[in-house]
């Protein structure tokens, strides 16, 4: 089959991998607001004819018999996966040039590219910071897991105003904390309780 990129779009509540050879075809994963490499300035609408099973599934060859079959729209604006539109059944040639000239029209609107662009840098923002909170905290684990190791105590002031070190302390396993961290969501900043809920009732007007 060769190598490919996969673009991710939702029908019907599951989200459904489209596979592309037109780009770099590098094993690429592409969601809303990724940027796709090899694609050209502009604005660029692409489509697909997917043949999907009883589970939504994609399915090929002599699988395609009596699938449901969905025609997918792709819109990349200045290489950045902006827009999917998915419509039901097989369309013909008409329809399909129509609907890409209707999502060009759309796309060409400055502001809402810029609108979508500012929305996509926040959301990745805000990603990035939670990742980067998330390794602190591994990376907090694994210097208190070593200091307990060495035979140290947790008697400073704060050792114990954090769930992590209060399970180190108890003996849990250090994998098993940070498996439990890293499952929690809530900003590193505060001391948050087991249950997850946060300790600072002023937590949501701080700067």
């Amino acid at each position: 089959m060769g190598m490919f990129d996969s673009f991710y779009v939702e029908i019907d509540g599951r989200e459904v991998e489209l596979q592309s050879k037109r780009f770099e075809c590098g094993l690429d994963h592409y969601r809303h607001g990724d940027w796709v490499a090899g694609a050209l300035p502009g604005v660029r609408i692409f489509f697909d004819l997917l043949f999907l099973d009883e589970n939504g599934k994609p399915v090929y060859g002599e699988q395609r018999d009596g699938a449901c079959k969905k025609t997918v729209f792709i819109v990349l604006v200045e290489g950045v996966f902006v827009e999917d539109q998915v419509h039901s059944g097989e369309l013909g040639t008409e329809a399909i040039l129509a609907i890409q000239q209707q999502l060009r029209e759309r796309w060409s609107d400055s502001a809402r590219v810029l609108a979508f662009m500012g929305d996509s840098l926040r959301q990745r923002q805000q990603r990035v910071a939670f990742l980067e909170r998330q390794l602190a905290r591994v990376e907090s684990i694994i210097a208190t897991a070593r200091r307990l190791r060495a035979g140290e105590t947790l008697d400073k002031r704060f050792d114990l105003i954090w769930g992590e070190n209060q399970k180190l302390a108890a003996g849990e396993d250090p994998l098993e904390v940070i498996a439990w961290a890293l499952a929690q969501t809530e900003a590193r900043g505060w001391p948050c309780s087991d249950e997850g809920t946060l300790a600072d009732p002023l937590a949501e007007f701080r700067l």
